[in-house]
Protein backbone atom coordinates (compact mmCIF):
# COMPACT_ATOMS: atom_id res chain seq x y z
CA UNK A 1 0.00 0.00 0.00
CA UNK A 2 1.44 3.41 -0.91
CA UNK A 3 0.92 5.12 2.49
CA UNK A 4 2.55 2.28 4.38
CA UNK A 5 5.40 2.35 1.92
CA UNK A 6 6.04 6.05 2.77
CA UNK A 7 6.10 5.30 6.49
CA UNK A 8 8.31 2.28 6.05
CA UNK A 9 10.76 4.38 4.05
CA UNK A 10 10.93 7.02 6.82
CA UNK A 11 11.57 4.37 9.46
CA UNK A 12 14.31 2.86 7.36
CA UNK A 13 15.88 6.33 6.88
CA UNK A 14 15.98 6.84 10.64
CA UNK A 15 17.43 3.41 11.28
CA UNK A 16 20.02 3.88 8.55
CA UNK A 17 21.07 7.24 9.96
CA UNK A 18 21.58 5.79 13.43
CA UNK A 19 23.44 2.80 12.03
CA UNK A 20 25.66 4.97 9.85
CA UNK A 21 26.51 7.14 12.80
CA UNK A 22 27.42 4.11 14.88
CA UNK A 23 29.56 2.54 12.14
CA UNK A 24 31.44 5.76 11.35
CA UNK A 25 32.02 6.53 14.96
CA UNK A 26 30.55 9.90 14.43
CA UNK A 27 28.09 11.07 16.93
CA UNK A 28 24.66 12.44 16.11
CA UNK A 29 23.72 15.53 17.89
CA UNK A 30 20.80 15.35 20.24
CA UNK A 31 18.96 18.09 18.35
CA UNK A 32 19.35 16.23 15.04
CA UNK A 33 18.18 12.96 16.57
CA UNK A 34 15.17 14.58 18.27
CA UNK A 35 14.24 16.33 15.01
CA UNK A 36 14.26 12.98 13.17
CA UNK A 37 12.15 11.37 15.94
CA UNK A 38 9.59 14.13 15.62
CA UNK A 39 9.34 13.63 11.87
CA UNK A 40 8.82 9.88 12.32
CA UNK A 41 6.22 10.43 15.06
CA UNK A 42 4.37 12.82 12.74
CA UNK A 43 4.30 10.18 10.01
CA UNK A 44 3.00 7.57 12.48
CA UNK A 45 0.24 9.91 13.58
CA UNK A 46 -0.79 10.57 9.96
CA UNK A 47 -0.55 7.08 8.48
CA UNK A 48 -0.42 4.64 11.37
CA UNK A 49 2.39 2.41 12.46
CA UNK A 50 1.08 -1.09 11.56
CA UNK A 51 3.53 -2.76 9.25
CA UNK A 52 2.54 -6.38 8.85
CA UNK A 53 5.20 -8.93 9.57
CA UNK A 54 6.09 -11.65 7.10
CA UNK A 55 3.63 -14.18 8.53
CA UNK A 56 0.61 -11.82 8.41
CA UNK A 57 1.56 -10.69 4.90
CA UNK A 58 1.62 -14.28 3.77
CA UNK A 59 -1.75 -14.92 5.33
CA UNK A 60 -3.21 -11.81 3.71
CA UNK A 61 -1.99 -12.84 0.28
CA UNK A 62 -3.45 -16.27 0.73
CA UNK A 63 -6.89 -14.97 1.74
CA UNK A 64 -7.05 -12.59 -1.20
CA UNK A 65 -5.83 -15.03 -3.79
CA UNK A 66 -8.32 -15.88 -6.54
CA UNK A 67 -9.64 -19.36 -5.87
CA UNK A 68 -8.58 -21.95 -8.42
CA UNK A 69 -11.51 -22.75 -10.63
CA UNK A 70 -12.88 -26.19 -9.86
CA UNK A 71 -13.14 -28.63 -12.69
CA UNK A 72 -16.70 -28.93 -14.01
CA UNK A 73 -18.47 -31.99 -12.62
CA UNK A 74 -18.33 -35.00 -14.83
CA UNK A 75 -21.43 -35.07 -17.02
CA UNK A 76 -23.91 -37.69 -15.97
CA UNK A 77 -25.32 -38.97 -19.21
CA UNK A 78 -27.41 -41.61 -17.52
CA UNK A 79 -30.55 -39.48 -17.35
CA UNK A 80 -30.27 -38.28 -20.94
CA UNK A 81 -29.67 -41.85 -22.08
CA UNK A 82 -32.67 -42.97 -20.09
CA UNK A 83 -34.78 -40.24 -21.71
CA UNK A 84 -33.65 -41.31 -25.15
CA UNK A 85 -34.33 -44.93 -24.30
CA UNK A 86 -37.81 -44.11 -23.00
CA UNK A 87 -38.57 -42.21 -26.22
CA UNK A 88 -37.21 -45.07 -28.29
CA UNK A 89 -39.17 -47.74 -26.46
CA UNK A 90 -42.52 -48.59 -28.01
CA UNK A 91 -44.81 -50.93 -26.15
CA UNK A 92 -47.95 -52.00 -28.01
CA UNK A 93 -50.03 -52.58 -24.87
CA UNK A 94 -49.07 -49.25 -23.28
CA UNK A 95 -49.75 -47.31 -26.48
CA UNK A 96 -53.02 -49.18 -26.94
CA UNK A 97 -54.29 -47.85 -23.62
CA UNK A 98 -54.42 -44.39 -25.25
CA UNK A 99 -56.19 -45.47 -28.43
CA UNK A 100 -59.97 -45.75 -28.24
CA UNK A 101 -61.69 -48.30 -30.46
CA UNK A 102 -65.42 -48.10 -31.20
CA UNK A 103 -67.16 -51.07 -32.86
CA UNK A 104 -70.17 -50.58 -35.17
CA UNK A 105 -72.05 -53.68 -36.39
CA UNK A 106 -74.58 -53.57 -39.19
CA UNK A 107 -76.89 -56.12 -40.85
CA UNK A 108 -78.21 -54.96 -44.21
CA UNK A 109 -81.44 -55.88 -45.97
CA UNK A 110 -79.71 -58.66 -47.91
CA UNK A 111 -78.66 -60.41 -44.70
CA UNK A 112 -75.02 -59.39 -44.96
CA UNK A 113 -73.30 -58.46 -41.72
CA UNK A 114 -70.50 -55.94 -41.36
CA UNK A 115 -68.29 -54.72 -38.54
CA UNK A 116 -66.42 -51.42 -38.53
CA UNK A 117 -63.77 -50.50 -35.97
CA UNK A 118 -63.03 -46.79 -35.59
CA UNK A 119 -59.64 -46.01 -33.99
CA UNK A 120 -59.14 -42.68 -32.20
CA UNK A 121 -55.43 -42.18 -31.53
CA UNK A 122 -54.89 -40.16 -28.33
CA UNK A 123 -51.38 -41.54 -27.82
CA UNK A 124 -48.13 -39.66 -28.52
CA UNK A 125 -47.21 -42.05 -31.33
CA UNK A 126 -48.03 -42.42 -35.00
CA UNK A 127 -49.01 -46.06 -35.41
CA UNK A 128 -49.86 -48.89 -37.77
CA UNK A 129 -52.28 -51.44 -36.35
CA UNK A 130 -52.56 -55.12 -37.20
CA UNK A 131 -56.14 -56.19 -36.44
CA UNK A 132 -57.19 -59.83 -36.25
CA UNK A 133 -60.75 -60.99 -35.60
CA UNK A 134 -62.28 -64.35 -34.80
CA UNK A 135 -66.03 -64.72 -35.34
CA UNK A 136 -68.26 -67.06 -33.31
CA UNK A 137 -71.95 -67.93 -33.44
CA UNK A 138 -74.41 -68.07 -30.56
CA UNK A 139 -73.11 -71.55 -29.64
CA UNK A 140 -69.52 -70.26 -29.49
CA UNK A 141 -68.70 -72.11 -32.68
CA UNK A 142 -65.79 -70.65 -34.62
CA UNK A 143 -67.06 -69.22 -37.92
CA UNK A 144 -63.74 -67.99 -39.27
CA UNK A 145 -60.90 -65.53 -38.89
CA UNK A 146 -59.79 -62.44 -40.76
CA UNK A 147 -57.10 -59.78 -40.45
CA UNK A 148 -56.30 -56.34 -41.82
CA UNK A 149 -53.76 -53.56 -41.28
CA UNK A 150 -54.59 -49.95 -40.46
CA UNK A 151 -51.83 -47.70 -41.83
CA UNK A 152 -50.59 -44.22 -40.93
CA UNK A 153 -52.82 -43.58 -37.92
CA UNK A 154 -51.19 -40.35 -36.79
CA UNK A 155 -51.32 -39.05 -33.24
CA UNK A 156 -54.55 -37.09 -32.80
CA UNK A 157 -56.25 -38.64 -35.86
CA UNK A 158 -59.08 -41.12 -36.43
CA UNK A 159 -59.35 -43.90 -38.98
CA UNK A 160 -61.10 -47.22 -39.48
CA UNK A 161 -61.04 -50.81 -40.72
CA UNK A 162 -64.06 -52.75 -41.92
CA UNK A 163 -64.87 -56.48 -42.15
CA UNK A 164 -67.63 -58.43 -43.83
CA UNK A 165 -68.77 -61.18 -41.46
CA UNK A 166 -70.60 -64.45 -41.56
CA UNK A 167 -74.28 -63.60 -41.09
CA UNK A 168 -74.46 -65.98 -38.10
CA UNK A 169 -71.80 -64.03 -36.20
CA UNK A 170 -72.79 -63.15 -32.67
CA UNK A 171 -69.42 -62.58 -31.06
CA UNK A 172 -66.21 -61.02 -32.39
CA UNK A 173 -62.92 -61.60 -30.60
CA UNK A 174 -60.58 -58.79 -31.63
CA UNK A 175 -56.80 -58.69 -31.24
CA UNK A 176 -54.79 -55.56 -32.07
CA UNK A 177 -51.03 -55.16 -32.25
CA UNK A 178 -49.67 -51.63 -32.63
CA UNK A 179 -46.38 -50.71 -34.29
CA UNK A 180 -44.76 -47.32 -34.61
CA UNK A 181 -45.52 -46.01 -38.10
CA UNK A 182 -43.02 -44.66 -40.60
CA UNK A 183 -45.90 -42.63 -42.16
CA UNK A 184 -44.83 -43.49 -45.67
CA UNK A 185 -47.16 -42.38 -48.41
CA UNK A 186 -50.33 -40.37 -47.88
CA UNK A 187 -51.03 -38.90 -44.44
CA UNK A 188 -54.60 -39.07 -43.19
CA UNK A 189 -54.22 -35.62 -41.63
CA UNK A 190 -53.66 -34.13 -45.10
CA UNK A 191 -57.10 -35.18 -46.34
CA UNK A 192 -60.00 -32.94 -45.43
CA UNK A 193 -63.43 -34.61 -45.38
CA UNK A 194 -66.87 -33.23 -44.64
CA UNK A 195 -70.43 -34.28 -45.28
CA UNK A 196 -73.29 -31.91 -46.19
CA UNK A 197 -76.86 -33.15 -46.11
CA UNK A 198 -78.37 -33.63 -49.56
CA UNK A 199 -81.36 -35.38 -51.16
CA UNK A 200 -81.23 -39.05 -50.12
CA UNK A 201 -78.06 -38.75 -48.07
CA UNK A 202 -75.05 -36.44 -48.03
CA UNK A 203 -72.58 -34.88 -50.40
CA UNK A 204 -69.10 -35.91 -49.37
CA UNK A 205 -66.38 -33.33 -50.10
CA UNK A 206 -62.75 -34.45 -49.91
CA UNK A 207 -59.70 -32.20 -50.28
CA UNK A 208 -56.03 -33.04 -50.62
CA UNK A 209 -54.28 -30.41 -48.50
CA UNK A 210 -50.80 -31.85 -48.94
CA UNK A 211 -48.07 -30.77 -51.33
CA UNK A 212 -48.13 -34.07 -53.24
CA UNK A 213 -50.63 -36.37 -54.90
CA UNK A 214 -52.65 -38.70 -52.66
CA UNK A 215 -53.54 -42.23 -53.59
CA UNK A 216 -54.67 -45.54 -52.06
CA UNK A 217 -57.40 -43.84 -50.06
CA UNK A 218 -60.82 -45.09 -49.01
CA UNK A 219 -63.67 -43.58 -47.05
CA UNK A 220 -66.44 -44.62 -44.70
CA UNK A 221 -69.62 -42.68 -43.95
CA UNK A 222 -71.68 -43.94 -40.99
CA UNK A 223 -75.24 -42.64 -40.72
CA UNK A 224 -76.79 -42.34 -37.27
CA UNK A 225 -80.27 -41.79 -35.93
CA UNK A 226 -79.52 -40.71 -32.37
CA UNK A 227 -76.90 -43.22 -31.19
CA UNK A 228 -78.06 -46.01 -33.51
CA UNK A 229 -76.26 -46.81 -36.73
CA UNK A 230 -78.86 -46.89 -39.53
CA UNK A 231 -76.64 -47.16 -42.59
CA UNK A 232 -73.19 -46.77 -44.08
CA UNK A 233 -71.41 -46.07 -47.33
CA UNK A 234 -67.83 -47.17 -47.97
CA UNK A 235 -65.69 -47.15 -51.09
CA UNK A 236 -62.27 -46.43 -52.56
CA UNK A 237 -61.41 -42.85 -53.46
CA UNK A 238 -59.95 -41.78 -56.79
CA UNK A 239 -56.42 -40.41 -56.67
CA UNK A 240 -56.34 -36.77 -55.57
CA UNK A 241 -53.86 -34.34 -57.06
CA UNK A 242 -52.23 -31.93 -54.64
CA UNK A 243 -54.71 -29.19 -53.74
CA UNK A 244 -57.55 -30.99 -55.51
CA UNK A 245 -61.01 -31.45 -54.03
CA UNK A 246 -63.89 -33.62 -55.20
CA UNK A 247 -67.50 -34.09 -54.17
CA UNK A 248 -69.20 -37.49 -54.13
CA UNK A 249 -72.80 -38.46 -53.33
CA UNK A 250 -73.32 -40.82 -50.39
CA UNK A 251 -76.75 -42.42 -50.10
CA UNK A 252 -78.68 -43.55 -47.01
CA UNK A 253 -82.09 -45.25 -47.37
CA UNK A 254 -83.19 -44.68 -43.77
CA UNK A 255 -83.85 -41.56 -41.78
CA UNK A 256 -80.73 -40.18 -40.13
CA UNK A 257 -79.73 -37.07 -38.19
CA UNK A 258 -75.96 -37.32 -38.37
CA UNK A 259 -73.27 -38.59 -40.71
CA UNK A 260 -69.66 -39.18 -39.60
CA UNK A 261 -66.86 -39.43 -42.17
CA UNK A 262 -63.62 -41.39 -41.81
CA UNK A 263 -60.60 -41.75 -44.11
CA UNK A 264 -58.19 -44.70 -44.28
CA UNK A 265 -55.21 -45.86 -46.33
CA UNK A 266 -56.14 -48.88 -48.43
CA UNK A 267 -54.22 -51.94 -47.27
Amino acid sequence: MKLKFIFKTAALVMAAAVAAAALSGCGVSESEFNSLKERVAALEEMYGSDIPDSSSSKSSKTSKATPKPTDPPERDDKNSDDDNDSKAKFDSDTVGENIDVDEYDYLDDDGKKFAFFVFDNDSDYDVDADISIECKDSNDKNLGKDSKTLKNLESGQRSYVGFELDSATETIVRTVNYKESSLRGTHISDIGARAARAQGGVNLTLTNNSGSDADDLKYLVIFFDGNSMVGFDSNNLPDLKKGENITLPSVCYDDFDRADVFIAIDD
